[in-house]
């Protein structure tokens, strides 16, 4: 009996030792939340937006990560729904504690967690969707957004259009928010230019067969056919389309430089406007490419947006020295960095949309290549928090006399 008491007051003294003695100091970790399409229509989006992200912060950890915390990425697949989107936000910041969320790639999607950021006070930062109500009518002060929005990309490729393609133009766009932005804007700049739009019609997400609206676009005999679509569902309208003898346009994010070698064909002379090509000489692009593509053996795209993002929000949280929502949200108002993937870009204080350069692009061989450089002061368009964006807009055609 003795020899067992013994054994209890070590087992005793043990603990009291173990509990007295000074604790091993963990790192201090704060978490960034990565929400996109992981499979689906805009899966190859979401697959770069994680890359970005993986990349910003293997950077920010190799220097001392942010406020001498490591930083640690959770991802989440946003399904390219607004309701699973929502889900995944929630969890995200209630159940993770994210103080940055970057996300998500479908537009209707990101609306649908700009009211979650909003109510957590969460800062948000959108690479990818681009409808306009964005940075009008759902804007709110945790909203940032280095992708360009629908009004800036009608404002940088109409005058390209008319100017050097045609003027009689047929919209066709994915019907849902992200193609009914882009065509109601490119139908509102071409118009306010002088070009005539000879028809509008939309398709449902995900069509699988196109052809029931080739006959009605041939029928209007339009110069250009303008496209308002992405990931999966531009690749089959690519291989069904028979341009016609039309010239062929479209969205920044219509179509990855990946998926372009498979199309080469029915994709060569589409033009596009875009913030990103790896086939763009510019010195800025052409480093962040040469990085990206030794980490990931592949070639960034459009969604470089992330890793600058990431970047942004780490500025933002030095010079507020706190981690603070309201505080970071005001650092980042008028901020500037130098080394994004393509240079210098800031933030404009009244909407938090980042000015950017871009560049028309021209799909050659499978490539890419720039054809005409727009400045980002031209394509920004006024401010315009809390107007709505479709006010006056009519899909209705206005017949040339």
């Amino acid at each position: 009996m003795k020899r067992v008491a013994g054994v209890v007051v070590l087992a005793v003294v043990a603990a009291l030792v173990w509990a007295t003695a000074p604790a091993v100091s963990q790192p201090k970790v704060v978490r960034i939340g990565d929400l996109g399409s992981k499979v689906g229509v805009f899966e190859g989006y979401g697959k770069y937006q994680t890359m970005g992200i993986q990349m910003a912060v293997e950077e920010l950890n190799a220097r001392g990560g942010v406020l001498g915390h490591r930083v640690e990425i959770i991802s989440e697949d946003d399904e390219t729904k607004p309701a699973p989107a929502v889900r995944k936000a929630e969890k995200l910041i209630l159940q993770d504690e994210v103080k940055l969320l970057v996300g998500v790639v479908s537009s209707g999607a990101t609306m649908a967690v700009m009211d979650v950021t909003k109510k957590h006070k969460t800062i948000h930062w959108n690479s990818v969707s681009c409808a306009e109500f964005m940075r009008t009518t759902k804007f709110h002060k945790y909203y940032f957004s280095n992708q360009p929005d629908s009004r800036m990309q009608a404002n940088g490729l109409a005058k390209y259009i008319v100017d050097q393609m045609g003027k009689r133009v047929y919209i066709f766009y994915t019907d849902y928010a992200m193609g009914q932005s882009d065509g109601r804007q490119f139908k509102t700049a071409l118009e306010r230019l002088g070009g005539e739009v000879v028809g509008v019609a939309g398709a449902p997400l995900d069509t699988k067969d196109f052809s029931p609206w080739f006959g009605a676009i041939n029928a209007a005999t339009p110069e250009v056919l303008f496209l308002a679509f992405a990931g999966t569902d531009s690749l089959r309208l690519m291989t069904q389309l028979h341009s016609f003898g039309m010239k062929l346009a479209g969205i920044d994010c219509f179509l990855l430089q990946q998926d372009l070698p498979s199309i080469a064909e029915p994709m060569e002379g589409f033009v596009q406007l875009n913030h990103f090509s790896a086939y763009n000489p510019d010195t800025n692009m052409q480093a962040f490419n040469a990085r990206f593509k030794k980490k990931f053996g592949v070639d960034a795209n459009i969604a470089a947006g992330a890793y600058d993002a990431v970047h942004f929000w780490a500025a933002a949280v030095e010079k507020a020295k706190s981690f603070d929502p309201d505080r970071v949200a005001l650092a980042h108002e008028g901020m500037c960095l130098d080394n994004t993937h393509i240079g210098r870009q800031c933030i404009r204080k009244e909407d938090h949309q980042v000015v950017m350069d871009m560049h028309l692009y021209q799909v050659k061989g499978g490539k890419n290549l720039p054809i005409a450089r727009i400045a980002g002061t031209d394509s920004i368009g006024e401010p315009m928090v809390g107007k709505d964006p479709v006010e006056g807009f009519s899909w209705e055609l206005k017949k040339k006399n």
